[in-house]
């Protein structure tokens, strides 16, 4: 079963989550793995990867990952481009279990801008 739905957030808490999300499966560890070496709840990687979930990143949590992925500098973590646009409305489609309860898998469908 597919879902479809639309989110807001901003470009910046998009991108930067992708980043993290890369950085934390080149490092070889798990959402639950970093959680815990953050000192966070064990589901808060989780819930920020999550399309479904309002959870995200903090000035906090930036100092915290850059300890466990051992960067010398707060800079090192946060190298990646600096996005196009403020606000964006992301098209999701998610492959749902057959009860439709649990998500299985997320694509982003669509990035657009709302302000330009």
């Amino acid at each position: 079963m597919k879902k479809i739905f639309e989110i807001q957030t901003t470009q910046f808490d998009l991108e930067f989550i992708n980043h993290i999300k890369t950085i934390r499966k080149e490092k070889n560890f798990t959402k639950d793995e970093l959680s815990l070496a953050m000192g966070v709840a064990k589901s808060f990687v989780s819930n920020v990867e999550s399309f479904t979930q309002r959870h995200k990143y903090s000035t906090r949590h930036i100092a915290l990952l850059a300890k466990v992925f051992e960067f010398k500098n707060i800079a090192d973590l946060l190298d990646f481009p600096t996005p196009q646009y403020d606000k964006i409305k992301v098209t999701v489609m998610q492959t749902m279990n057959k009860s439709g309860t649990k998500a299985l898998s997320s694509q982003v469908m669509k990035i657009d801008p709302l302000n330009k």
